[in-house]
């Protein structure tokens, strides 16, 4: 087990690396996952994250990748919130926990690192003042990324604040386990511990309803190909799911060519599940040189369901004053042809 650091352009970059040779590289503006580099069935290792080839384009196009998404994930309807006048960064709405500043896209305090002989890991920090956002409280956020022996990343934000406000934190990472950015994501296979999935207006924003995935594109709890699926949904997958508490996993995403698998367990009610549906932009230059196209990589966002605030069957998302709440998942990566 060991931690690989470097540096260049002013960011800092820290690779965790089991002892298997599986590797996860955090650069410190943003939280950011940047690679996971995991075995395909003849040992070859690949990066099954989507990320740009360089760190300075995390910052310039702030498109999300890998990062780290805080005070509040998703769509806050009208960035209103007991009286609060949140920042407006989606028309009318407030994104991702606003643009200003947007804590995606700035640097992060490395507190300490973590090593033992099972596991890798660092603890970063980001202090959003009161009233950034429109968000009221002073909160201190702590990201756990930790890897082990088992090919288990486990990530974990930790939200205090010193008044009530609002926390529900996810990472934004676009999975492709192929390993090759020339591959689309449509043959990759998607299962879903879930009954309901979140119902969104033309304009993305949650309704409220959460229908029965049944007999609905939307229906994955059984392995099935990604493709299908989407061609049914207009403008892909960018919805919720609603997960059910089992011992088994909740989210498993696996490519039959590869072998290459991972599930997901978390303590957040819901799972937000992008396909980047229509997502193209040839300035982008991502994995080796590659240019961002539609339906290159599915993102797994855990998190309570967007827009809580306005529907009480979403969960809740308001912490109290100094009372430190946590969310955690754990992704448990493997393969399939492994003996």
């Amino acid at each position: 087990m060991k931690i690989i650091e470097h540096q260049a352009n002013g960011i800092n970059y820290y690779t965790l690396v089991n002892n298997h040779h599986m590797s996860v590289t955090i650069m410190d503006w943003g939280a950011t996952v940047t690679a996971i580099k995991t075995h395909d069935k003849d040992g070859e290792f690949a990066n099954v994250i989507l990320g740009f080839d360089n760190g300075e384009d995390y910052i310039t196009y702030q498109s999300f990748f890998g990062a780290t998404i805080a005070r509040v994930a998703g769509v806050l309807k009208n960035a209103r919130w007991r009286g609060y006048d949140l920042t407006q960064n989606f028309g009318e709405h407030n994104l991702n926990g606003g643009n200003m500043p947007q804590i995606a896209f700035e640097p992060w305090f490395l507190e300490r690192k973590l090593q033992t002989s099972e596991q890798v890991g660092l603890v970063m920090q980001y202090i959003t003042l009161d009233g950034e956002n429109g968000f009221p409280g002073t909160m201190t956020i702590t990201a756990n990324f930790i890897l082990d022996n088992t090919g288990k990343f486990t990530i974990s934000y930790t939200g205090k604040s010193d008044k009530a406000t609002l926390f529900n934190p996810t990472n934004h990472a676009y999975f492709n386990l192929s390993g090759d950015a020339d591959r689309l994501i449509d043959h990759q296979v998607l299962k879903i511990n879930t009954d309901e999935y979140c119902a969104l207006n033309k304009h993305g924003i949650p309704t409220g309803k959460l229908p029965w995935v049944t007999g609905t594109p939307f229906d994955f709890r059984e392995r099935t190909e990604i493709g299908p699926q989407i061609a049914q949904i207009k403008d892909g997958l960018h919805h919720g799911f609603v997960l059910n508490q089992t011992p088994h996993p909740q989210v498993e995403l696996l490519d039959r060519v590869s072998g290459r698998k991972v599930t997901l367990r978390t303590n957040a009610k819901a799972v937000v599940v992008s396909s980047a549906t229509n997502y193209r932009d040839d300035r982008y230059r991502i994995n080796g040189g590659k240019p961002m196209r539609s339906q290159l990589g599915l993102s797994l966002q855990p998190q309570m369901l967007p827009d809580a605030i306005h529907h009480k069957e979403f969960g809740n998302i308001i912490i109290e004053p100094n009372v430190p709440v946590t969310y955690q998942t754990a992704y448990q990566f493997s393969n399939i042809y492994d003996v």
